[in-house]
């Protein structure tokens, strides 16, 4: 397609619909705006559960309520939902996800009011902190479900062209759709821009749509787009956002398809000398903490576990694997036996769902993780952290990096125990698995802080408790 198609109303970019257009330029909240004033709501429901508690069980003796009890409460609830991604990149469009956002951030919300209890217990005690989370739960499904909806309604979208040198990849379509309540498409432009004199003609389009579609930012299809001479001039003397669709990709699907990967993307790796030391600092005290935490009750149960193991199937307790960590460093990796010893008789090969090699003790293992759990000697070591991509066999890492483009990215972070890739999409039988955790873990190389760590740890203690490994 060498001339450049204009596309309005009510046509489409590759069956992504385009949006009347709603008139002069509107006030729009970004997700992240509408996440904070969502945050903000729970953190007054949370002091108003508390309120309510207290004036129900309270003693009459008993001490009056300060500013730090309602402010240690009410964060104890926006902290429950950000460990267990109640406020995902996509608010819950339906009220059966916005309660059970709720339901799954109430664990962690009880463990906090324990820890509120042990700071001021002449004040907020057991039957006060208990009524008041179970009284906030009740509320903060009843808000979730009513009044933050209208956090939702279409009139606080963003309008939005999009500028594509090609139809839009699937991924993209299914982006834009679930950023429906953030962006509203209202035009398009499809067009190659390789011939001379395209920049221009591209640039006059935007020019022109913007001018009547009161857009508020612009969605180019890939990096390449940005570097036509003129276009971010002529977004930003608008007061238009230039962003790419790759972008919104990552931000929706938590994932980076490989197609979108180019050198833009790796320049934007996080590398900042100011945050990277003190955050790599934190996750190594952080990974002994919780290895000597978890490790003691661990070795408490190993004995038995090693029992059950040797009385299954002949063979040793613990097996021994070469890996590959950081930059590419081999290690030796320690886990408990769960196939039987001739299970790699014909050659190394990847593990597959019911998959016949691995004995009766080793399925109870996987489903639990519990066969993972010698690997808390590699965190001490310092060969692997607790969060990151799963550490590869050497045999394998070659062979995925003949097959997957950029497969050796995963090397830029130490492994880890559990990971993004692991809670989203579990263990990998083929090269399509393996294409797909790629996809998870270099998100979580690009994106990785405390608050999706935090996440990564509420999704990985469902995994255990909830039985869903392999």
């Amino acid at each position: 397609m060498s001339a450049l198609e204009v596309r309005p109303q009510p046509e489409s970019v590759s069956h992504l619909e385009i949006a009347p257009v709603v008139g002069a330029r509107r006030f729009a909240l970004s997700i992240r705006e509408r996440r904070v004033i969502l945050a903000a709501a729970d953190f007054a429901v949370g002091v108003i559960a508390l309120v309510v508690a207290y004036f129900v069980f309270h003693r009459p003796n008993g001490h009056a309520l300060v500013y730090t009890d309602l402010l240690m409460v009410g964060a104890s609830w926006v902290l429950a939902l950000i460990v267990t991604d109640g406020y995902a990149s996509q608010i819950p469009s339906n009220r059966l996800e916005s309660a059970v956002a709720v339901v799954k951030a109430l664990p962690v919300t009880a463990l906090l009011a324990v820890l509120i209890f042990f700071i001021h217990p002449y004040v907020l005690t057991r039957l006060i902190l208990g009524g008041a989370v179970v009284i906030g739960a009740a509320l903060l499904i009843a808000m979730r479900t009513t009044v933050a909806r209208s956090l939702l309604h279409e009139s606080l979208a963003t309008q939005v062209i999009v500028v594509a040198d090609s139809e839009l990849s699937p991924d993209a379509i299914a982006a834009l759709r679930a950023a429906r309540f953030e962006y509203r498409v209202v035009g398009s432009i499809t067009g190659s821009v390789k011939v001379r004199g395209d920049e221009a003609k591209l640039v006059g389009q935007v020019r022109e749509m913007l001018a009547g579609r009161q857009a508020q930012e612009v969605i180019v299809s890939n990096n390449e787009l940005r570097l036509v001479p003129g276009l971010v001039e002529e977004c930003l003397t608008r007061g238009v956002r230039l962003v790419s669709a790759g972008s919104i990709v990552e931000t929706y699907m938590g994932r980076v398809p490989l197609d979108i990967i180019d050198v833009h993307w790796y320049l934007e790796l996080p590398d900042s000398d100011v945050w990277r030391r003190p955050y790599a600092v934190a996750r190594r005290l952080f990974d002994l903490l919780l290895a000597f935490s978890i490790g003691i009750p661990f070795t408490i149960l190993l004995p038995f576990l090693a029992l059950a193991i040797k009385l299954d199937s002949p063979g040793p307790v613990f097996l021994v694997q070469r890996r590959i960590g950081e930059n590419g460093r081999e290690f030796k990796l320690d886990k408990l036996r769960t196939m039987t010893v001739d299970a790699e008789a014909g050659g190394a090969q990847f593990a597959s769902r019911g998959d016949p090699r691995v004995t009766r003790v080793g399925r109870a293992l996987r489903a639990t993780r519990l066969d993972e759990f010698p690997q808390l000697w590699n965190i001490v070591r310092g060969d692997m952290s607790f969060i990151g991509p799963r550490p590869e066999r050497p045999e394998f890492e070659r062979e995925l990096e003949a097959k997957i483009p950029h497969f050796r990215s995963r090397l830029l972070v130490k492994p880890g125990l559990t990971g993004w890739a692991q809670i989203k999409a579990g263990y990998a039988s083929s090269i399509e698995d393996m294409t797909r955790k790629l996809e998870y873990d270099l998100f979580y190389i690009k994106n990785r802080s405390f608050r999706l760590d935090l996440q990564i740890l509420a999704g990985t203690f469902g995994t255990v408790f909830g039985w869903r490994g392999r």
